[in-house]
């Protein structure tokens, strides 16, 4: 049993719909509220249940049913369903597979039986501020927070300075030298001085720089296995000169603007997410616009067509599809003729073709996310960019 805590990535989704088995049921669990568990095992019997008789009446005999929904039937055990009663559950089973995934997002209850597994539940970020990072720049505290709906962390940077004091100094041959600060002079600023080998003085910017490049360091160490977003704050030209060192690919354009020494963790973290929402906005509307440049490109290099998009998905055309998370269409369609007959009921052998759009797309290498169809462009459910 494969049990993925934080979403599935891209990769992992598409070694799921590339396995060679059928049927495939997908039964899809909403979270729960503590002490609710005993309705959250009755609510996925009766999913179980509908499954079953899915299945029966597809032609199979009740010791096949029965071998293939056994996985899911052990997770009706109260006390095992307890440890994932505050996660959205997405349980996929077919002949010898059975794969749990504890999604970071909230899914309704629901089952679909077919040929291959329904996957856009899969496709839903993770909204961006559930999980993100400030770094507050300072000279005198430097501080990595980790902001989730549980609450706040402290990251440990074990190998990063904590203030520009605990940097430790050495002249250009290497070796070690004493920092002392050097008194200010009328109309300037006082600055570090290191004496060494040759009388080499270090002025203040190069302190601060090596300070910040020690800083960056350890945070790209830290974040290593992470691409949640990381959000500045700190005096303007810290952050200039920290962009210039950074190394995470997840740094976000804009930041939270002046000295964070005295500001709680809190606060600052309360800061980092509107800046992020307000970024994220932004990108959103870029997006929109590219997309309907595009639209009007000749030939068009994108689409909301839904019987345009899917024989461009099964040619590996697709570069980016958004398909929505919240309705289906219900049809067939032959990637042999390129013939597609919508319904609006699903039918005996129906498949959600937004679905399997979006398997396609990601089959062939491409992108696919599922959102609200509210907010994909036209009405259809579907927008597609293609490469070509």
């Amino acid at each position: 049993m494969r049990v993925l805590l934080k979403g599935v990535s891209r990769e992992e989704v598409r070694e799921l719909i590339a396995l060679n088995k059928t049927p495939w049921v997908s039964l899809f669990l909403a979270p729960c509220p503590p002490g609710e568990t005993i309705q959250r095992a009755i609510r996925l019997e009766n999913l179980l249940r509908r499954s079953e008789a899915d299945l029966e009446s597809r032609g199979y005999d009740r010791n096949e049913v029965h071998a293939i929904l056994a996985p899911v039937w052990s997770l009706t055990d109260v006390r095992l369903l307890e440890e994932y009663q505050d996660s959205g559950l997405a349980c996929y089973v077919a002949p010898e597979e059975f794969h749990l995934h504890r999604l970071p997002y909230h899914v309704s209850d629901g089952v679909t039986v077919g040929q291959r597994p329904s996957i856009k539940p899969l496709l839903i970020p993770r909204p961006a501020t559930d999980s993100f990072y400030v770094l507050a720049l300072s000279k005198n505290r430097m501080r990595l927070l980790h902001a989730t709906p549980s609450g706040i962390t402290v990251v440990p940077l074990p190998d990063a300075p904590a203030s520009i004091d605990d940097l430790t100094q050495t002249d250009p041959t290497g070796r070690q030298a004493q920092r002392h600060v050097a008194p200010s002079t009328r109309g300037g600023a006082s600055g570090a001085m290191y004496p060494g080998h040759g009388g080499n003085v270090y002025d203040e910017k190069a302190e601060v720089q090596r300070y910040l490049q020690a800083v960056s360091s350890a945070v790209e160490r830290a974040l290593n296995r992470t691409r949640d977003p990381l959000v500045l704050a700190g005096v303007d030209y810290m952050v200039a000169m920290y962009r210039s060192l950074n190394g995470y690919a997840q740094v976000i354009d804009d930041h939270i603007s002046g000295s964070p020494d005295h500001v709680s963790d809190e606060v600052l973290c309360e800061r980092g997410a509107q800046v992020l929402t307000a970024h994220l906005s932004r990108l959103a509307t870029d997006e929109r616009d590219r997309f309907e440049a595009l639209l009007q490109h000749t030939p068009p290099r994108a689409s909301t067509n839904l019987r345009s998009i899917l024989p461009a998905a099964h040619a590996g055309r697709v570069a980016r599809i958004l398909v929505a998370g919240d309705r289906q269409v219900w049809g067939r369609y032959d990637p042999d003729d390129e013939t597609i007959s919508l319904h609006n009921e699903p039918l005996p052998g129906d498949e959600d073709l937004l679905d399997i759009a979006a398997q396609q797309t990601l089959l062939h290498g491409g992108e696919a996310v599922a959102a609200p169809g509210a907010d994909i462009p036209g009405n259809s459910g579907v927008a597609a960019v293609f490469r070509y």
